[in-house]
């Protein structure tokens, strides 16, 4: 008897519990003006690629591309209803096609994986979902998929994010995370294990608030480690590290019919944010050990755009800086660096306009976009600046259409 009142019971509560799905189907085409840095059959855009000259002065880099792909349709799972701890549970599970490389495009990848419980005042996170350095409030809501990169930044990790409610329009939250497929780069390529090897967190800390109606803003904090090597350049253990800070500061502001997103980001060492810039080896000591100095980077993005009707309107820019090294950078025998772990690191400075048209019906949506992305290239000083610069610029065309469900 207790057996099947045990049974009836757990029944009972299970029935609590909804599992929604939910997601869409996309599908992108894009013509570009010019050759350009980019991943995932040309979906995430970087900027313009840099002139490259044959032996008779023709620029390589000089033509057009058409690409066309759905590999951002995505599927989510929701789980909700449930308690625990005396918290109100849910769980979610999310994936697409992207890939976690350019390899991989096309195959499933799992997006988001976290549960979150919420209690009166305090929240938990744990598993995969945004970076805090990510608002999701704020980011540059363009069609292209990326979030505006690398302007904007983008970021998903393993996390533990503890929220607490300070009062009607005011959060605290404090968060260790690990490195997941946003990844650093380093002497082997791009990989997690340089955080993983540091054996130390990285650790944020956000405040957000309301400041009236329509007005949200915020504030971030982050400091990360990595460990590069584990054996120096003379095959001997080493354990040298490298520490870098990020901030960022946001302000939403939402009407009747226009919401407009303004952010500014400032870090050290952004490549797992898919933004410019990274580190270098600036000494070797005389027992083979690297020791390492941050790229700083900075970025402002704008966004603007209509939310009410059935024909909307948007318009982003965006621009960023690299601000150069904090050291300057070791450079070989061959008058070459040692070490530059950077993305961008002949850039000195990137831009773009970005225009946007959407037609809604019901659930599907059809967008048109003007992306115009500026590039200076120039050469790289000892102190990671780059002078003597030449402008690349490129435009892409993009068709986009969707059906959420």
């Amino acid at each position: 008897m207790v057996l099947i009142l045990t049974g009836v019971s757990v029944k009972a509560e299970e029935k609590k519990v909804s599992v929604k799905l939910s997601g869409f189907v996309a599908a992108e085409s894009y013509f570009d003006t010019r050759k350009t840095v980019n991943s995932r059959e040309g979906a995430i855009l970087l900027y313009p690629a840099n002139e490259l000259l044959d032996s008779e002065g023709n620029d390589l880099n000089d033509r057009s591309e058409f690409f066309m792909t759905t590999v951002q349709s995505r599927l989510r799972a929701t789980v909700s209803g449930f308690e625990a701890f005396g918290a109100q549970g849910s769980a979610v599970i999310e994936g697409d096609f992207v890939g976690t490389s350019n390899d991989k495009t096309g195959l499933f990848r799992l997006r988001h994986a976290f549960i979150k419980l919420d209690w009166e005042k305090d929240q938990l996170i744990a598993g995969k979902f945004w970076h805090p350095m990510f608002v999701p409030s704020a980011y540059p809501n363009v069609l292209h998929w990326g979030a505006g990169l690398p302007f904007g930044l983008l970021n998903r990790a393993p996390q533990l994010r503890y929220t607490r409610k300070l009062n009607t329009n005011t959060t605290l939250s404090f968060a260790a995370l690990s490195e997941m497929d946003f990844k650093s780069t380093g002497p082997d390529g791009i990989s997690e294990k340089y955080a993983q090897q540091s054996s130390i967190p990285e650790f944020t800390a956000q405040v957000k608030t309301n400041l009236s109606k329509g007005v949200e803003a915020g504030f971030t904090a982050g400091y990360k480690t990595i460990m590069p090597l584990t054996v120096n350049s003379n095959g001997v253990k080493t354990d040298e590290k490298l520490g870098s800070y990020y901030f960022n500061t946001w302000l939403g502001m939402t009407g009747k019919k226009l919401k407009w997103n303004l952010q500014g980001i400032y870090g050290q060492n952004m490549y797992n944010f898919v933004m410019i810039g990274g580190y270098g080896v600036k000494n070797v000591k005389a027992n083979g050990d690297y020791e390492y100095t941050n790229i700083s980077t900075m970025s402002l993005t704008s966004d603007l755009y209509t939310t009410t009707g059935n024909v909307r309107y948007g318009f982003n820019l965006g621009y960023s800086k690299n601000l150069g090294a904090a050291d300057d950078l070791a450079k070989g025998s061959n008058d070459k660096f040692i070490g530059l772990y950077s993305r961008g690191s002949n850039i000195d400075y990137l831009y773009q306009i970005s225009p946007r048209i959407e037609f809604l019906s019901g659930k599907m949506k059809f967008g048109g976009e003007i992306i115009y992305t500026g590039a200076a290239y120039g050469t790289t000083q000892i102190d990671g600046t780059v002078v003597n610069t030449d402008l690349v610029s490129s435009t892409r065309v993009l068709l986009h259409v969707k059906y959420t469900f």
